[in-house]
């Protein structure tokens, strides 16, 4: 015969066996690993940066347009040879409206962003005023921006590039000079 405590024993045992033996509860469901594609925030912050761009422009303000761009950027501007990094971005800016006033209009046609990378592709219209006084001229054409979301939240220009459509202006044909007129004989 079993002795009360040997009974009670017996009973925890087998209590803790047949629950050793239930099924295990389902894990949770796995966090969606995978980027967002284009987040609401994301789409806006990168909307934020393109209209930064484009006051900036009109405010002459080189150094507000670099902080837009990372510190290791690549720009590609229409017929100008490539910028690298933040600091050529800036420079060859600080020349450029030295020498000028400057309207950008950008009117994107596709802002997409996957995870911490964004795109953001369209149109521009600049319109260039002489600061000595000539008339402006505006050029259009297309742009492509590449975005990355810094550790900090903010998204930055890595890379761009513009074009304008058409084949640029040829130079003017040299003057002649008196070497190369023909003489005439007497």
């Amino acid at each position: 015969m079993l002795r009360p405590t040997s009974l009670a024993a017996a009973l925890l045992l087998g209590a803790l066996a047949t629950t050793g033996c239930a099924p295990a509860a389902p894990p949770p469901p796995a966090a969606d690993s995978r980027p967002a594609l284009d987040a609401p925030a994301d789409l806006a912050a990168i909307k934020a940066a393109r209209e930064g761009f484009m006051a900036a422009y009109a405010a002459g303000d080189a150094a507000a347009i670099g902080q837009l761009y990372t510190e290791n950027a690549v720009s590609e501007p229409n017929h100008q040879p490539s910028l690298k990094g933040r600091d050529a971005i800036v420079a060859s800016l600080e020349a450029m409206f030295a020498q000028v006033m400057v309207k950008a209009t950008l009117t994107p046609d596709e802002t997409r962003t996957l995870g911490a990378v964004g795109l953001d592709r369209g149109r521009y219209s600049v319109t260039v005023t002489p600061k000595a006084g000539a008339p402006p001229t505006t050029t259009e054409g297309r742009y492509l921006v590449v975005y990355v979301k810094g550790e900090d939240g903010k998204w930055r220009v890595s890379h761009d590039i513009d074009n304008a459509p058409g084949v640029p202006a040829a130079p003017p044909a040299p003057a002649a000079t008196d070497a190369a007129q023909p003489v005439a004989k007497p």
